[in-house]
């Protein structure tokens, strides 16, 4: 029994160790193909799927984050559902596309 429990806690922990070489490598991967996306590109790696998180300038950062990560060796699958884009230019403030300049109102004539 007991030896059956050290096999199981040593693939667990195989795993760990695993996904945490992938999260380095795709880290490192990042940096290496845009400072940008080394910064702003949160890693976390489970059971070989690496979860991509937070924001980039444009889509085709994204894209790139995508297809680094990709390339990684022992990457199984990708979530880059949190990772996002700004969409407002730096220094301003975010506004929605085709917002107008004054609120819309409303009469409550009917």
């Amino acid at each position: 029994m007991k030896l059956h429990s050290f096999q199981h806690y040593s693939h667990g922990l195989e795993t760990v160790v695993h996904d945490t070489w992938i999260t380095a490598r795709v880290k490192s991967a990042l940096t290496l193909a845009d400072t940008t996306l080394g910064l702003n590109v949160h890693v976390k790696t489970h059971a070989g799927t690496v979860a991509l998180s937070g924001r980039v300038n444009t889509h085709r950062q994204c894209e790139q984050a995508v297809a680094v990560a990709r390339s990684v060796p022992g990457v199984v699958n990708i979530d880059a559902s949190e990772l996002l884009t700004h969409v407002f230019t730096p220094g301003h403030p975010p506004e929605a596309p085709n917002a107008e300049d004054t609120p819309e109102r409303r009469s409550d004539d009917k």
